[in-house]
């Protein structure tokens, strides 16, 4: 193997010669200064502290806010459609998440049959059932 030298190691060598001859400096001691107090009248910091008490509820007052203001009118919408639903009968003009309209012409617990035209009938689940129809003024 051949020891080849470049520029770069060159430059390296006397950077490391230069410090190792360099005068070696003192340094001085700085004064250490008294710790700083805290005022007498400053709240207390800390898990405890009445900052963290104060933001927790701020949380808890948003996620009540937030609840009421999504899951509540769901809910509603979702007892009045439950409601609807258990409270069908022959004869009502209904329609369905599909968009069809029909007359209940039979229905049990779980299924409705719908009469769509004349002659023709058409059973559904009595969840796809989603509203009451306006009957057509004659």
């Amino acid at each position: 193997m051949q020891n080849t030298i470049t520029n770069d190691n060159v430059m390296i060598l006397a950077q490391a010669q230069a410090l190792e001859s360099a005068p070696v400096q003192s340094v001085e001691a700085v004064p250490a200064e008294a710790p700083v107090s805290a005022p007498e009248n400053a709240a207390p910091q800390g898990a405890l502290g009445g900052s963290s008490w104060s933001s927790l509820l701020i949380w808890v007052l948003l996620f009540v806010g937030l609840w009421f203001l999504l899951f509540m009118p769901q809910r509603k919408r979702q007892k009045a459609l439950q409601k609807l639903q258990n409270e069908l009968k022959s004869g009502d003009t209904v329609y369905t998440t599909s968009g069809i309209v029909g007359k209940i012409v039979s229905l049990d617990e779980t299924t409705v049959t719908l009469q769509v035209s004349e002659g023709t009938r058409i059973p559904f689940l009595r969840n796809a059932v989603v509203g009451h129809a306006a009957e057509k003024s004659k």
